[in-house]
């Protein structure tokens, strides 16, 4: 059987762009024998005159990309703010989609994409690529498996340091109006969606947030300030359907020498621990045994012993956040081979809308002096 050719345009190739396209093009070298081949096509961005030559050329609107007939996906890698819109005219189209995180600015935007992917019966997926980390599917199957008991509670961390800078200035990521939120919806998306991934849906929470940098400067180097309107730290209390509690936080101003994404879950026979620092295995404490695992689980689901054979093995590791990206588009295109979202794991539009949906009321309870809300 002949492969199926997918032509991808790009719009977008800023740093999330480039870890994209980094991944796609190194698919074909690092897995043989795929169902399909992935063509790039052009790419819509502003400025045109530096693209690497692979690229079938540059455009500057959505429009003139889309005149491209042979199409038959699109990546979109564009600030927030522009999501829905350009994703509504890729599906008006009938292109399958792969879209960065956050779909939409909130979630009534994530819900008309949603809506919108299955009227147009197009493949879609968000980039919510934690679901591919090997770790997070080790523990989802040992949680499922019951092999650390009832669970308790929980912590996770995306703790960053970018915006430390008091003199970095302002950009799309610190105004609510085209960012949808600052730290709580940058990174906690992912944590949320990791999050329901491994335990299931949150029954209740509580949030707070703050915003240390109030000011920013307008542009580099100026001396007029702007107003910073979305948080640099939020923390949300979760309370969830199967009993167990624990506390999502994110943060932008978190100094440390390494950026680290973190999960810990605790349960009535033990532990486990996820790190970004080691992507592929769980750190498993068994209560009864007293002692720490760490490697290869038995009993895995279908989902994770596929995530295997679509994760890059550790010789050919780009880091891991490319090797999860790498995954997860490996997932979108095997999915437009096959003509049907194969996994019902897969993060779709319908997936993401229920993760941003609880960041938008996190956003609600921060706002709101730490309201408790039922969902």
């Amino acid at each position: 059987m002949m492969a199926k050719e997918i032509k991808l345009g790009f719009i977008g190739l800023g740093y999330i762009g480039t870890i994209h396209a980094t991944a796609c093009f190194a698919i074909p070298l690092i897995f043989k024998g795929l169902p399909f081949t992935v063509k790039f096509g052009q790419v819509c961005k502003n400025n045109i005159d530096d693209l690497p030559y692979f690229f079938e050329g540059g455009v500057k609107t959505v429009d003139e990309l889309l005149k491209d007939n042979e199409l038959n996906a699109v990546d979109i890698c564009t600030p927030n703010y522009l999501h829905k819109m350009q994703a509504v005219e890729v599906m008006k189209k009938g292109l399958n989609i792969y879209l960065e995180k956050p779909i939409g600015l909130n979630s009534d935007e994530a819900l008309e994409l949603m809506n919108m992917a299955k009227e147009k019966n197009v493949i879609n997926q968000a980039a919510l690529m934690y679901r591919f980390m090997p770790a997070i599917n080790q523990a989802r199957d040992l949680i499922n498996n019951g092999e650390i008991g009832d669970i308790l509670n929980f912590k996770a961390l995306m703790l960053h340091s970018g915006y430390l800078n008091p003199k970095r200035p302002m950009s799309w990521k610190m105004r609510f109006e085209t960012s949808g939120g600052g730290a709580v919806i940058d990174l906690g998306i992912h944590l949320v969606d990791a999050i329901r991934f491994m335990l299931g849906e949150v029954k209740m929470l509580q949030a707070r947030s703050e915003t240390y940098f109030k000011k920013r400067p307008i542009s580099n180097g100026s001396d007029s300030y702007e107003e910073v309107d979305v948080d640099d730290w939020t923390e949300a209390y979760f309370k969830m359907q199967n009993g167990a509690w624990g506390t999502v936080e994110t943060s932008r101003i978190s100094a440390d020498i390494e950026e680290e994404t973190r999960f810990e879950i605790y349960g009535t026979k033990g532990s486990i621990i996820i790190s970004s620092k080691q992507p592929r295995y769980a750190m498993v404490y068994k209560k009864e045994e007293n002692q720490y695992i760490v490697g290869s689980s038995k009993d895995r689901s279908i989902f994770s012993k596929y995530v295997e054979t679509i994760y890059p093995n550790p010789k050919y590791s780009l880091g891991f956040m490319v090797d999860m990206h790498m995954a997860s588009l490996m997932n979108f295109f095997l999915n437009i081979a096959e003509g049907k979202i194969v996994h019902k794991e897969t993060p779709t539009f319908e997936e993401a809308y229920k993760s941003q949906l609880i960041i938008d009321k996190i956003i609600e309870s921060a706002k709101n002096g730490g309201l408790l809300i039922k969902l």
